[in-house]
């Protein structure tokens, strides 16, 4: 569990400020600024802890707090092991206990995120938005610039469907004749209101390849409230996940969101001191499992259609160094028969996306992006692929506002695609 901002003194000085995090900090690369960097952040949570001045009181600090990214590329890089990240939620937690929540924000964690219902609502008052005319005055009567770096932020979201996963469920959920495994599929928040496609393309994997998928009630995973500094939000939305899933019998919690993925399985530490959830945690998250990383596992169908096309990999941060997922995706999409499989450089950096960061921080997260995009230019490739519902919206972006004749999609989906196009005479690209 996250530790209390006065207890990382420790672990703060294990900071030697030798600078082999300016090498791999997106924040750093495109600001050149010396607190937008680990050393520099490490170095004014320090002195706040000398009583130099106090954290929560200086605006200009909190900023540099709140401008980490979380992706975690300096922690993997320290010679000695900085757990940057880590004190970085511990300070944002100690700024939120002595604030509170900006009011946005606040109403995002405390009434959208808090229950899925509530998401779902947002979404559809989305939609609306989207598909009345309100999107097209929003845009051409300059209101959108009266809100700041969420205005710029506008064309990041996504066209939002019509119907969510647990809508098409009913028809999308077969019991395989002779399962070979039973596992829940965990529907996040993005997943199940923004992206159901992608959601519908997992669930459709696992049946085609005999397992049986179940799908409890659930809310956000809380990684949200973490980010801001609501561990008590956190903790509360996890107790809540747990108790839905308990009632249900499974091999194996499938999720397709790297970022929720992270989440489940953070439980186990989050809850590791309660009595009751403790167990019940540490039991839970370590079924915790990437549709990739499972299917590798457990093994999966090689007869598949052709899908003829050029594609890379982005590295989601919460997959690549959260739950250790980096192998498996690739060796999915160059089993697929045509797909041409060429490496993204830096292809584990963060894309700027961060959850709600792209939105709080439009410009820098723009500027991280268009450094993604650059590295995309170069592989040629017709599709790029991740794993994390974020990043499909920032890459989505990316390739807009580039004007790049290509797509950003899901690993489940061109896996998917592949399972459909079996037994066709001709290959087709993924949809």
């Amino acid at each position: 569990m996250v530790k209390k901002f006065s207890e990382i003194g420790e672990d703060i000085c294990r900071c030697n400020r030798c600078g082999f995090c300016e090498e791999v900090c997106p924040t750093y690369r495109v600001t050149g600024e010396e607190y937008s960097l680990a050393r520099g952040r490490n170095r004014l949570m320090r002195r706040s802890l000398e009583g130099v001045f106090d954290l929560t009181k200086e605006p200009e600090i909190n900023h540099h707090i709140y401008s980490c990214l979380l992706c975690g590329n300096c922690v993997v890089a320290c010679p000695s092991s900085v757990i940057t990240d880590t004190m970085i939620k511990s300070a944002r937690a100690a700024i939120t206990a002595a604030k509170g929540t900006p009011f946005p924000i606040r109403m995002a964690l405390h009434g959208v995120l808090a229950k899925q219902r509530r998401l779902t609502l947002g979404a559809k008052v989305l939609r609306f938005y989207q598909r009345s005319g309100a999107r097209w005055l929003a845009r051409h009567t300059g209101f959108l610039g009266l809100l700041g770096s969420m205005g710029k932020a506008e064309g990041v979201l996504p066209e939002i469907p019509e119907r969510t996963l647990r809508d098409r469920l009913p028809q999308l959920l077969k019991k395989p004749a002779q399962a070979k495994g039973r596992v829940a599929y965990f529907a996040g928040c993005m997943m199940n209101n923004f992206f159901p496609d992608v959601a519908a393309a997992t669930i459709r994997v696992l049946q085609t390849n005999d397992i049986e998928v179940i799908v409890p009630t659930s809310n956000c995973c809380g990684i949200p409230h973490e980010a801001y500094g609501e561990v008590e939000a956190q903790i509360k939305l996890a107790k809540e996940n747990l108790d839905a899933f308990s009632r249900e019998q499974y091999d194996a919690v499938i999720t397709d969101c790297s970022t929720c993925a992270h989440g489940l399985h953070y439980y186990a530490e989050l809850l590791e001191d309660d009595p009751k959830y403790g167990p019940l945690a540490k039991k839970f998250s370590a079924k915790v499992k990437d549709p990739a990383q499972y299917l590798v596992e457990v093994g999966y169908k090689q007869e598949m259609g052709e899908v003829r096309a050029k594609v890379t990999y982005h590295d989601p941060c919460h997959g690549v160094r959260g739950i250790k997922v980096k192998e498996q995706p690739r060796q999915i999409l160059k089993s697929i028969p045509g797909i041409e499989f060429v490496e993204l450089n830096e292809s584990d950096w963060c894309c700027g996306g961060a959850g709600s960061y792209n939105v709080t921080h439009y410009d820098i997260s723009r500027k991280i992006l268009d450094r993604k995009m650059a590295n995309f230019k170069k592989t040629g490739a017709e599709y790029l692929v991740t794993a994390c519902p974020a990043c499909l919206m920032q890459l989505g972006h990316g390739l807009d506002v580039h004007k790049l004749p290509a797509k950003a999609i899901h690993v489940m989906q061109l896996l998917d695609q592949a399972y459909q196009n079996l037994g066709s005479r001709s290959s087709s690209k993924a949809g």
